[in-house]
């Protein structure tokens, strides 16, 4: 079933098995570290040479810049985070990333990967990995869940594939900016080949279905269930009494205690059992966390029982309104069925060989705080001027200056921000000291960004808003911008500066892989260099 002890790394995850390379790839997810893209990208380009070369950095960079025409990362358009750092190598990114907005007006939540594997040397059918995930493609140590299926297309459609295929099909209709025709014949030929694909099932499970949530009207309903326990981090009163009156008898709820905290009485009456996760559980071995970990629990996932049969679903899907009720969110969940007596059920999900060891009862507070109303109205105008800002159809114009280049900010129509007292922006490629103050779009289409060098140049631009009635309250995003004008040898610049360095960039990668993946590479020497780590 799922259990604590079974772990994985996202790199890992991406790895083409032996004997292949890594071909093309479709990726889905609501927030995206600009980090953990390169950090992936990285790894992806290292796995296209013999794993006993040393790295060139040269065949590393170019293998990066071709990586942008193979791979295509779906992010809900507010969900591009700030990167810790400023890198100009993030513009090496700006091709893979297209930002899109969920049909039915909530938030883009799918969380999969499609990638496409090849045996260069071979004429055979390529090898297709599905990882369905509940994680975003950000630096975390959240508890998460995942499932990586394999399979090979073959010669006919496959009825259970035929959601997921449509989903693919679909991506580059919901973008926010025109895409190229090369993501667009990469969507039609993976959805093509998913349609196709036969899975191979984990486990004892016999069978596998896709639910695809907020594309249309249609409803994700479970079967009825004798019983039923849910894992979700997030949790509402309508969602949890919808899935209660789905089963006879709903076991457990596991949730995080903040959640728990806001549901109504009557709410946590309709579960047997109710759990967090300890606190040892949420850092692991209770260790503080970093600032940029998010923790505690993230998984979600629903088991049902009937019968001699449990049904297991995993996915993006929390357990709110938004998710199962409204439809307006678009989320994903892969259902897994087969015979309790093999796969296990409910008892083997809370038990000690699965999650009972890191789970604790639910004890409500003595006394909750009293809801914060100017936080909480400071939030709802960040999020106004957010979305405002997000459908300004923005655009970075670029303009030659002596030896430099002066970005400027131009928006297509007039935007309104209420409550706001301060927006700044700036290019992810740069500090974040030599922001612009670009509130001046408010009441202006145009606002300067300042005199950048060339490999600087970027779309990724990060903005940061400070609510008006409470200054301590901001919130922050990145939005990939067209740019008009972008210098056509800005990549090459990018190459210059990064090979002047070579010794630096090689001892940058392998800080990114050791940092971000947890040293996957089991400590071995890639770059068969000696020394000290360094940062480019």
């Amino acid at each position: 079933m799922l259990s604590p002890d079974s772990r994985s790394l996202y790199t890992g995850a991406v790895t083409p098995p032996p004997g292949y390379v890594f071909d093309q790839a479709i990726a889905t997810t609501y927030s995206l570290d600009p980090d953990t893209l390169l950090l992936l990208s990285v790894h992806l380009a290292l796995a296209q040479r013999p794993s006993t070369d040393q790295v060139d950095p040269i065949r590393l960079l170019e293998s990066l810049r071709r990586l942008s025409g193979r791979l295509s990362v779906y992010v809900d358009r507010n969900g591009i985070k700030i990167p810790s750092g400023n890198k100009v190598l993030y513009g090496l990114l700006e091709p893979m990333i297209e930002q899109v907005e969920a049909p039915r007006g909530g938030v883009f939540h799918p969380k999969i990967w499609v990638l496409r594997f090849i045996q260069p040397e071979l004429d055979e059918p390529p090898l297709i990995r599905l990882l369905v995930l509940s994680r975003n493609i950000t630096y975390d140590r959240s508890w998460d869940v995942s499932l990586q299926l394999d399979g090979r297309p073959g010669g006919r459609f496959v009825s259970a594939n035929r959601p997921l295929g449509e989903f693919l099909r679909s991506l580059p209709s919901i973008a926010t900016q025109k895409i190229s025709e090369s993501a667009k014949l990469r969507a039609e030929k993976l959805a093509q080949e998913v349609r196709k694909t036969v899975w191979e099932l984990p486990g004892e499970f016999e069978q596998m279905f896709f639910h695809v949530m907020g594309t249309s009207r249609r409803q994700w309903v479970p079967p009825r269930s004798k019983r039923m326990a849910v894992i979700s981090p997030f949790v509402t009163d309508d969602a949890l009494l919808w899935l209660s009156e789905q089963t006879e008898d709903l076991v457990a709820v596991i949730s995080r205690p903040e959640e728990f905290d806001r549901l109504a009485p009557d709410t946590l009456e309709l579960s047997g059992k109710r759990f967090t996760l300890d606190e040892a559980a949420e850092t692991e071995d209770g260790e503080e966390p970093d600032n940029r970990d998010t923790v505690g629990l993230h998984a979600k996932a629903y088991v049902a029982e009937k019968g001699f049969r449990t049904r297991l679903y995993i996915g993006s899907a929390n357990a709110t309104a938004a998710a199962l009720l409204k439809r307006s969110n678009t989320e994903i969940l892969v259902e897994l069925a087969g015979r309790k007596s093999r796969v296990g059920g409910i008892e083997t999900l809370l038990g000690e060989g699965g999650l009972g060891p890191v789970l604790s009862d639910y004890v409500p507070p003595q006394e909750l705080p009293p809801p914060d109303d100017e936080e909480a109205r400071a939030r709802k105008a960040l999020e106004a001027a957010r979305d405002s800002l997000a459908a300004a159809e923005l655009e970075v114009v670029c303009e030659a200056d002596t030896d430099a280049w002066r970005l400027t900010l131009a928006s297509s129509r007039h935007i309104a921000f209420s409550g706001i007292s301060q927006l700044k922006a700036w290019p992810i490629t740069i500090s974040e000291d030599r922001a612009s103050d670009a509130y001046g779009l408010n009441s202006s289409r145009v606002v300067e960004l300042g005199r950048f060098a060339t490999e600087s140049v970027t779309g990724l631009i990060a903005f940061e808003f400070v609510a008006e009635i409470n200054k301590k309250v901001s919130l922050r995003m990145v939005l990939n911008l067209p740019v008009a004008g972008l210098p056509e040898n800005r990549d090459d610049a990018i190459f210059r500066l990064v090979l002047n360095n070579k010794e630096g960039f090689l001892r940058y990668v392998l800080l990114l892989l050791s940092e971000y993946a947890g040293g996957f590479f089991g400590g071995r020497d890639i770059f068969g260099t000696k020394g000290n780590t360094g940062s480019l």
